[in-house]
């Protein structure tokens, strides 16, 4: 939207008002671009390189260049969600984020300040290991447990190993 378009017709159609107006809606734009490019820095989600090269030195992330935007986003993220308490809703949510269609079970041991993770998929251990072991408060044990299901006379029989 010109700032013509927000003035009467009157005053935006004298000359020497729509010459002026013209003059500085170039500028106008330009800030209003600049304005935007800032708002998309201050979110994680939407930041470029830069913005993310400046998350990681602020919240001590070791910059590496090999990773993609949308990991070291992902890192990001983990980082500033680690200063909360880890639930069982926030450690199902920091693996759907992180490893995509994978599934897991997930057993809280309170009373001994742990978590059991089973994961069905061996294809993302080490993701996942990576994953939770950055995210994780100091004080939270977590094992990962590989399962596989196999289906024998109409039971199904398990068998698995912790990593």
């Amino acid at each position: 939207m010109t700032l013509k378009e927000n003035l009467p017709s009157f005053i935006a159609e004298e000359k020497f008002t729509s010459e002026i107006l013209d003059a500085i809606q170039p500028e106008i734009d330009n800030v209003i671009i600049r304005l935007t490019k800032i708002l998309l820095e201050c979110c994680v989600s939407t930041c470029s390189k830069e913005g993310a090269q400046r998350y990681e030195k602020d919240y001590s992330i070791q910059h590496t260049e090999t990773l993609s935007i949308e990991e070291r986003r992902r890192q990001i993220i983990n980082k500033m969600l680690s200063k909360q308490t880890l639930t069982k809703e926030e450690l199902v949510n920091l693996i759907k984020r992180n490893i995509d269609n994978s599934q897991f079970y997930i057993s809280n041991f309170a009373e001994e300040y742990r978590f059991e993770i089973m994961l069905i998929d061996e294809k993302y251990k080490e993701k996942l290991y990576q994953t939770i072991f950055k995210a994780r408060p100091a004080n939270l044990l977590f094992e990962i447990r590989m399962v596989s299901y196999e289906r024998r006379c109409g039971t199904f029989n398990s068998g698995g190993y912790v990593i």
